[in-house]
């Protein structure tokens, strides 16, 4: 009996050693590069003041300030908004922020105003993003934030018109503020 089971134990394991013998192995390796992007998503309100907020639908929005104008003195009237905008960017990355005329211009100026009066109302813009913030006058170029990683979340634009100063000449006065999110790598 005792010839047995040994026996039995060793069939077994040359049965088992045949087995491995037939198996192979094979490696697949995977590769993928992850490229560079940045996306803005449709700017939200978050406070608003002597303006009106308006997301257009095709990712944009619309500002229009209630009273640009005090209609006793002609003299500028404070206005201000903060809008959140979603964003994404997975690689190091820049913000830039520009005002398209330097600030809120009249349009159809001809250049040269009134004495006393002005066509162009400056206004202060602040970027919060990951971290990182910076304020500057519309009229001093483009407001630039860069970022050594990717960030997500809500990248904040703080827009702020001066009350008082030089009264304004009459008329409809506009600005464009493009906001981009470049990668740097």
């Amino acid at each position: 009996m005792r010839f047995m089971l040994i026996t039995a134990a060793l069939a077994l394991g040359v049965s088992a050693n045949a087995q491995e013998a037939d198996r192979a192995a094979r490696v697949l390796e995977l590769s993928a590069t992850a490229g560079s992007a940045c996306v803005i998503s449709t700017p939200r309100a978050k406070a608003v003041t002597n303006a009106n907020f308006q997301a257009t639908g095709d990712g944009n929005a619309t500002v229009g300030l209630t009273r640009l104008v005090d209609p006793n003195t002609a003299l500028p009237r404070g206005a201000s908004f903060e809008l959140e905008i979603p964003a994404t960017c997975n690689a190091s990355h820049r913000v830039t922020a520009a005002s398209g005329r330097g600030g809120l211009g009249r349009i159809g100026a001809a250049g040269t105003q009134a004495q006393g009066f002005a066509d162009l109302l400056p206004y202060t813009l602040r970027l919060d993003w990951a971290g990182a913030s910076q304020e500057r006058s519309s009229n001093a170029g483009m407001l630039t934030l860069a970022v050594a990683n990717g960030a997500t979340g809500n990248l904040a634009l703080l827009v702020n018109t001066p009350d008082g100063g030089t009264p304004l000449i009459a008329g409809d006065y506009d600005d464009t503020i493009v906001i981009q999110l470049q990668p740097t790598d």
